[in-house]
């Protein structure tokens, strides 16, 4: 049946469609997010492998809108009205059927497909993964997924039907969830406080009131994701979708699994199952011609990650596309000539901001803006690489079936050692020549590596599908002309070819690419392109009857056709950089790790966000043996201790599986040790100096300030190598500091106790002792308030925090760390922790609740246990009161309920029928 039958026939479906989705506008938008997470730069980095239990659905309508356009036309229907419709549906149906895939999976109706096949005893699945390898779409693999579908469907209906009849499938690729629905789904109409966690680095009263208030009028800013609003857009659509996950190491060992599985099935459900009829019968058979793949984006929501973030090609090339999503994005690198690839910036950029908003998802009255500026950006980026692969690729293709590698040397060659040579001609030599040696010459090997490695890529492999050549072909082509034209370059070089008076090469003929290596810029005054020469009648072109006109010739002369080689695997090697975020190479969707920067900086150990806490306990030690050397005695001395951090200086590649794996060089954590002699006190006055000879630091002298004078002389130097390859080699840099000071404070004054101790013949000087104990403990707690640097998280309920607000008009202060930790606001963070156990355990809503500490003991009057504590409630599941009984420190730690029971007691007769604790029925 055709597609405009179909259409005909499912037109009459509209007032039922409408119905559905009508209903669902009209439904409460109140939706129980997830608790927002908000962590500091070190966290994401920990969070980032982990699971997310949140994502970003982002959705391009342009293709279902432009296909019903087409349409519209074809059968005189309003085709600015049905592309409206269509992109409308387009969404909703994308949106129903991954919450349907995602709820499937939660509750063991799908089963998992593991993302590690090594390990994993799925040998059905396992084998026709390794049979599909270097395809897209692999009958085999959509027969066995339908298969798993069909059984899906069947349990649904309520069928026990064991997975272990489809392959060796056991618990542990099932999730087995309670109740039905596990899927918050929300229309996202402006980024706001309810996604404070991406531009709020720390919590504080005024945040939290920011989030209260944001909840409280959330129909401005979310709706349910299945509301048909038509001015809602869905040209271009952010919806959030959250997993109310259940134990949280059951996920962190599931959840890679879990994303996995819903990427691979939504991409066959799309194509292959009636999930998209069930939302849009209008457009359900014109939506299985949409590329689905080139259309939406999954994103965590956070520090989490869709998939477990490596130090490779792949992971990299799709975080690089974070750059694109910034609001000023339009400097980026992925469409300059020669990329110099993800993993150079990440050296450079280093350590940065992660919850200020650095992508500016508040700088746009709309998320559809933010979305229209990220869409702009990627699609732009990726026809600038679909256009030069399919254009390398063509013409190596029809270069390679017209002449061999050596047929096209024997033409260069007469024109290389012609006697007679113009300006023009002697330029293209020179191009030719300078470009060969930067692309093709092992002995310099600019780009020649990198261009060797594109046979060796699984993605390019892939991108060549419908090639009459593959990868290993033109990478084959390629090295024999070099082989075949560098000679004549050398010979060229001999002569003096190009050193001849008042000759100076036109450098505006060069290609882009090359200018950019070479750092030439095109003079201001250039307007006119410069066409390659012609030796005669054109060497190559479309036909052979037309010609030189214009379009007809694909290369003048063997000089031409050589540049033009060099040209295609100069962009094929651009292609490969960012190969796996632009190219359709995949049958899942794309998951980069967009709002976290830390997901491959930590991958590749550029940061480390347990360095600081280690190197706080590392310097405790050394302070702790410092005291215990020179803190008792007499002696003025004092030994402190620092620890500098690992740096990556460069990476190594290898090719493993057909992914660029980079394996980080690191300059190791060195100790540096300045030595401190506090002579002030022999002299007379409180001074001090520090001599620290491989170290570049300014000590701090006294951990108590006092009026002070302090004067450093430091110097770092260092020196960079020109090694026989070529290659710049840094040297580690040297380092140094002299420091002096002086300053009133009670390090000198200790010191000067010690002085007179020794001149008393005491050999014990506790003041001095307990001066540098202090010293040591104060610097471990100082470094312990690093708030950027050591691991912190905070987690916010928003729904309880609105709450909060609406009781007091405001978020009290007292408040503030309760609802941080995720808990609503009581009397203490031990009463918190009771309420919040006492709702999640009765399900029910608590009216009133009084705490108090234990019975007192009546010999001593002191609570029998300090830490048990019972909790009078008042709630909505019983007339009455119920006890609960719990043990808490102060701080809000070790919180346990009693076994039995879990701790409660029913006061009433109705709350002890409500327990089931109503034993002697009274």
């Amino acid at each position: 049946m055709s597609v405009f039958k179909r259409f005909i026939r499912n037109s009459v479906m509209t007032v039922l469609v409408g119905g559905l989705f009508s209903q669902a506008q009209a439904s409460d938008p109140a939706l129980p997010l997830n608790k927002l997470k908000i962590s500091n730069r070190a966290q994401c980095a920990v969070d980032s492998q982990k699971p997310t239990a949140s994502i970003f659905l982002l959705l391009d309508g342009y293709n279902a809108g432009k296909a019903a356009h087409t349409l519209a036309k074809n059968i005189g229907a309003d085709a600015d009205q049905m592309s409206l419709e269509s992109m409308r549906e387009f969404r909703l149906a994308s949106s129903a059927m991954l919450t349907d895939i995602m709820n499937r999976l939660l509750t063991g109706q799908l089963p998992l497909l593991p993302m590690n096949i090594k390990s994993e005893p799925l040998k059905v699945y396992a084998s026709l993964l390794k049979s599909c390898t270097g395809k897209v779409y692999c009958e085999a693999l959509n027969s066995y997924l339908g298969k798993i579908w069909q059984v899906s469907n069947r349990r649904l209906a309520g069928e026990n039907i064991l997975w272990s009849t489809i392959d060796n499938f056991t618990t542990d690729n099932v999730l087995t969830y309670k109740g039905a629905n596990h899927i918050s789904c929300s229309y996202v109409k402006r980024f706001s406080a309810l996604q404070g966690h991406l531009h709020t680095p720390t919590i504080d009263r005024l945040g939290l009131q920011e989030m209260a208030q944001a909840w409280v009028e959330r129909s401005k800013y979310i709706t349910h994701c299945m509301d048909a609003d038509p001015n809602l857009d869905s040209r271009n659509s952010v919806v959030q979708l959250d997993v109310k996950t259940g134990d949280p190491d059951e996920w962190n060992q599931k959840g890679f699994d879990f994303w996995n599985s819903v990427k691979i099935y939504l991409s066959w459900a799309w194509r292959n199952s009636n999930l998209p009829a069930k939302s849009s019968p209008r457009f359900a058979e014109m939506f299985r011609s949409v590329a689905l793949e080139e259309s939406l984006m999954l994103v965590p929501n956070g520090c989490g990650s869709v998939t477990k973030p490596e130090c490779d090609g792949e992971t990299l090339s799709m975080n690089s596309l974070r750059e694109l999503a910034a609001p000023n994005s339009k400097d980026t690198e992925h469409i300059v000539p020669v990329p110099e690839g993800p993993e150079k910036g990440l050296i450079e950029k280093g350590p940065r901001s992660v919850n200020d908003d650095f992508l500016g998802t508040q700088s746009f009255e709309s998320a559809s803006e933010w979305l229209a500026n990220f869409r702009k950006n990627y699609v732009q980026a990726r026809g600038s690489m679909k256009n030069r692969l399919q254009t390398s690729v063509q013409f190596l293709n029809m270069l390679s079936d017209s002449m061999k590698p050596a047929q096209l040397t024997e033409f260069v060659k007469p024109l290389a050692f012609s006697k007679e040579i113009s300006s023009g001609h002697r330029d293209e030599l020179y191009y030719l020549c300078t470009e060969l040696r930067l692309a093709g010459d092992k002995r310099i090997d600019f780009l020649k590596s990198d261009i060797d490695q594109i046979s060796q890529l699984s993605v390019m492999n892939k991108a060549f599908e419908g090639s009459d050549k593959t990868p290993q072909d033109v990478v084959n082509y390629f090295d024999e002309l070099s082989r075949g034209v560098l000679p004549f370059c050398d010979a060229l070089e001999t002569t003096n070819t190009w050193n001849i008076k008042d000759y100076i090469v036109n450098k505006a003929g060069f290609q882009d690419w090359a200018k950019q290596l070479l750092s030439i810029s095109d003079p201001a005054t250039t307007t006119t392109e410069i066409k390659p020469l012609a030796y005669g009648p054109p060497l190559l072109v479309w036909n052979a009857t037309q010609g030189n006109i214009e379009g007809n010739v694909i290369c003048m002369s063997g000089i031409d056709c050589a540049r033009k080689a060099i040209r295609a695997m100069v962009d094929l090697h651009a292609v490969a950089k960012y190969a796996e975020a632009f190219l359709p190479v995949s049958s899942t969707v794309n998951s980069p790790d967009v709002f976290n920067p830390y997901s491959e900086l930590a991958a590749c150990k550029i940061y480390d966000p347990w360095f600081v806490t280690k190197r706080n306990n590392r310097r405790l030690m050394a302070d702790l043996a410092s005291t215990a050397l020179f803190g008792w005695n007499f002696l003025p001395l004092y030994v402190d201790v620092d620890f500098t951090a690992p740096k990556v200086t460069s990476f190594n590649q290898l090719v493993q599986n057909g992914v660029i794996k980079f394996d980080p060089n690191i300059q190791k954590s060195k100790m540096e040790a300045s030595l401190i002699a506090d002579f002030g006190p022999l002299l007379g006055a409180p001074c001090a100096v520090s001599i620290a000879p491989t170290s570049a630091k300014n000590f701090d002298f006294y951990a108590f300030k006092g009026i002070s004078v302090n004067y450093c002389d430091i110097k770092s130097r260092g020196q960079v190598v020109g090694d026989s390859d070529g290659s710049l080699n840094p040297r580690e840099p040297k380092s140094r500091a002299y420091c002096g000071g002086c300053s009133l404070n009670f390090v000198g004054v200790a010191s000067g106790v010690a002085v007179s101790s020794a001149s008393s013949g005491l050999s014990l000087n506790p003041i001095k002792l307990g001066v540098y104990l202090f010293r040591a403990v104060h610097r471990f707690l100082t470094g312990k308030k690093d708030k950027v640097n050591i691991p912190q998280t905070f987690e916010v309920d928003l729904a309880k925090t609105a709450e909060v607000y609406k009781k007091y008009g405001t978020i009290p202060e007292k408040c503030v760390s309760m609802l941080g930790q995720g808990y609503s606001c009581h009397e203490d963070i031990c009463e918190a922790k009771a309420a919040e156990f006492f709702e999640r355990y009765t399900h029910g809503k608590i009216h009133s609740i009084s705490t108090h500490d234990a019975e007192q003991d009546p010999k001593t009057g002191l609570p029998a246990r300090s830490a048990y504590r019972r909790s009078w409630i008042r709630s909505s599941v019983c007339d009455g009161d119920i006890t609960l009984s719990f043990t808490c420190s102060g701080n809000g730690e070790n919180f346990k309920t009693q076994k039995r029971r879990g701790g409660l007691y029913g006061v009433s007769k109705d709350c002890r029928n409500f327990l089931g604790h109503n034993f002697w029925g009274f």
